[in-house]
């Protein structure tokens, strides 16, 4: 479980069953994080940087809502920016800071991660077995 200290409080990061089943957050996080690590898009419009923001403030509100409800999205904005008022320049608290540790949280807990976890063995099993009727089936 990830957690971030913001004014010497600690706030964990959870993601429950429920926080993707009425919301389009998870399709967001997952678009955010593709365009992340694709090196050849760059885009900078500021559609995309306001989608940022507001995908990062919403995961934080579901994903605190387990152990440390926040009242409202405004509430974990100020949060946030209290949060990277704290920061340095050897410790940055920035919005990419604080999407990473949520997109960790995202891709390695809960429901989501385990569903992750178990197709990335799915489709390893698969490609075994798909291996080993190659290596039965005679070749002609």
């Amino acid at each position: 479980m990830k957690t971030i200290t913001i004014k010497g409080k600690e706030y964990k990061i959870k993601f429950g069953y429920n926080s993707f089943c009425d919301t389009d957050l998870l399709d967001r996080a997952s678009e955010i994080m593709g365009i992340l690590t694709d090196r050849t898009i760059t885009k900078k419009d500021s559609e995309f940087t306001v989608k940022m923001f507001k995908t990062t403030r919403e995961l934080l509100f579901e994903g605190f809502k387990k152990f440390n409800p926040v009242e409202s999205l405004e509430a974990v904005g100020d949060l946030l920016d209290d949060y990277f008022d704290e920061g340095t320049e050897e410790d940055t608290h920035g919005l990419m800071d604080v999407f990473g540790i949520v997109a960790q949280e995202l891709l390695a807990e809960g429901f989501f991660g385990d569903l992750l976890k178990k197709s990335e063995k799915a489709i390893s099993l698969m490609e075994e077995r798909a291996k080993k009727n190659q290596k039965k089936s005679p070749k002609t």
